[in-house]
């Protein structure tokens, strides 16, 4: 029964082990990137970034407000102009939001 007890034990010494050793590859600073979608109105667009006026975004908790996306470096969307009615996805990055994909409605 001993001989038994101490198989268990070590068996579950091991496998704990291993699935730490297997978190502890992982990038501790990789954070799952979620695109959220909204709809809102083109207030601003530059070279850089892109100012809307948005509708409340549930997921992040945020009421309604204007807020500035970050542009990619070559985006794969036009400019549209100021006061153009859009869907838009965009990404959380460091410091920011980076605007991923806008479509008038």
């Amino acid at each position: 029964m001993r001989n038994v007890f101490v198989a268990v034990v070590f068996t579950l010494f091991f496998a704990f082990t291993s699935s730490a050793a297997d978190r502890a590859m992982q990038d501790p600073a990789a954070k799952p990137t979620v695109e959220i979608h909204s709809q809102g109105i083109i207030k601003a667009w530059d070279v850089r970034k892109v100012s809307i006026a948005h509708q409340a975004i549930p997921a992040l908790d945020w009421p309604p407000m204007t807020m500035s996306f970050l542009l990619p470096p070559a985006p794969s969307f036009a400019a549209l102009p100021v006061g153009t009615a859009v869907d838009f996805s965009f990404l959380p990055i460091d410091g920011g939001y980076r605007l991923i994909a806008v479509a008038r409605q």
